[in-house]
């Protein structure tokens, strides 16, 4: 009987351990989810590929995703161990689609979406007022410390089923004697030893998490930290991206030895005249969004930039206190139609979050590469479903196409495909400030330019004249 009991025991025990679900991971990949160029060892989970698909398609932009589109690239794909090499991706961002058979359905089959791994990590200071940026902070033992990760990487955090002892991103400190630090001293009683590597930044701004009972990552006026030049920098270890990304910069700074105020308070920063970035940008706004310091973002290439000035107001897509910026290049939009009738994309950019918006207007400004043709810059209307062209004027001081705007959202820069045709204008109403009431502004035609080419035509019929006339 004894022995019939363990039997029973042992079968219940297999039974339980049968049933456990299969845990995700990092590199587990759901259909229709976000990759990046230079990530290894995926596994496509069930749903990315079509029925009897065994590869993926990318096509350029503005093209119709058919079953008779020819795509730019085809790629083989193994889902049980899949990378995402930079020979065949890279300048590809955006939807690929299951193929053959996946694009032959009436909605074409995405697979998934491809982007370009982008990532910062910045020093931040804790103050009683909520945070600030570190940088260029006067920093004074006692002062409470962590980091702010801005980068595109989230998504892979936000796969179902991660965990939180799996690779993420990876942030050390270099003390003044050599000594790396991989966890700092919080100001908890007794401190913690915060970890500050495998981070899993879930949005494209993130922080260091603070560990409860304290009110920072790093307590600089723990004993174990003294006086001197202090470095921190990144590594984005996960599925490969370190070998891509590399090194990610952080910064140096000074902790000086003697403070200026009581013991446990922070010394108020000076106010930064200009707050820059690139790709992504914390903007000082008031809790009614008005914007309290110049901000300059730029995208990562350094071809376009946003500018927004000390009081304008900026608000999300609930009316809230926008609290950031992004701006990225994208080659294939998902949100965005092709290209307006007889142009040529020169550059899509997308600026977000989706939906904000600037009070007067900000300044979109994207560098023009030659001269010698007709630019447009055109905003994507999602209501409309089609490209509205805006007023710009090129600034021939800096070579840059400028545009004041109102929204966030898609947009593109053109030139002619063949004669230039007036491009449609998209009716622009401002956002209402309280208790303001602001005209409609009727945007100015962009006016038509003369091609070269038909004086050409007349000069050569002169020239046939004089010598028949011989």
């Amino acid at each position: 009987m004894r022995i019939q009991l363990i039997i029973f025991a042992c079968l219940i025990g297999l039974v339980g351990i049968c049933a456990m679900p299969v845990g995700a991971s990092v590199v587990d990949v759901p259909q229709g989810s976000t990759i990046f160029v230079g990530e290894e060892g995926l596994v496509l989970q069930p749903g990315v590929l079509a029925a009897n698909d065994t590869q993926v398609a990318w096509y350029p932009s503005g093209t119709t995703v058919t079953a008779t589109s020819v795509p730019e690239i085809t790629v083989t794909v193994i889902p049980s161990s899949f990378d995402v090499t930079p020979v065949q991706f890279s300048g590809r961002s955006g939807g690929w689609y299951s193929y053959p058979n996946g694009v032959a359905e009436a909605t074409p089959h995405l697979a998934f979406l491809v982007d370009q791994p982008e990532a910062q990590v910045k020093l931040w200071v804790y103050t009683r007022e909520g945070g600030k940026d570190g940088t260029d902070y006067k920093t004074i033992r006692g002062v409470k410390l962590g980091f702010r990760m801005e980068t595109n990487l989230y998504p892979i955090f936000n796969r179902p089923g991660v965990s939180a002892g799996e690779p993420g991103i990876d942030i050390y400190v270099v003390a003044p004697g050599g000594s790396t630090y991989s966890a700092l001293y919080d100001d908890a009683t007794p401190p913690h030893a915060v970890p500050i590597t495998n981070q899993h930044p879930q949005t494209s701004v993130a922080y260091v998490p603070v560990e409860s009972g304290a009110s920072c990552v790093w307590d600089t006026g723990n004993t174990e930290y003294g006086a001197g030049m202090y470095t921190y920098y990144a590594y984005a270890d996960v599925n490969g991206l370190k070998n891509v990304m590399g090194k990610i910069q952080g910064d140096t700074f000074s902790l000086l030895a003697t403070a200026t105020e009581s013991p446990g308070t922070t010394p108020t920063p000076e106010a930064p005249d200009l707050i820059t970035g690139t790709g992504t940008v914390a903007l000082d706004t008031t809790s009614g969004g008005i914007v309290e310091t110049d901000t300059l973002l730029k995208d990562r290439l350094g071809r376009a930039y946003v500018s927004v000035e000390k009081g304008t107001r900026a608000l999300n897509d609930k009316a809230q206190a926008l609290t950031s910026l992004s701006l990225y290049a994208v080659d294939n939009s998902q949100n965005a139609g092709p290209s307006p009738e007889g142009q040529n994309q020169l550059a899509t950019y997308q600026i977000g979050p989706e939906g904000s918006t600037f009070f007067p207007s900000a300044e979109l400004g994207i560098r023009i590469s030659d001269n010698s043709l007709f630019h447009t810059i055109y905003r994507w209307n999602e209501q409309a479903g089609k490209w509205y062209a805006i007023d710009a004027e090129t600034d021939n001081d800096d070579g840059y196409l400028k545009a004041a705007i109102t929204k966030t959202g898609f947009y593109m820069m053109t030139y002619p495909a063949g004669p230039v045709t007036e491009p449609t204008a998209e009716p622009t109403v401002l956002p209402t400030a309280p208790a303001t009431t602001v005209p409609t502004e009727i945007p100015t035609p962009i006016p038509t330019q003369t091609p070269l080419g038909f004086l050409g035509i007349l000069a050569g019929c002169g020239a046939c004249a004089l010598l028949r006339k011989r």
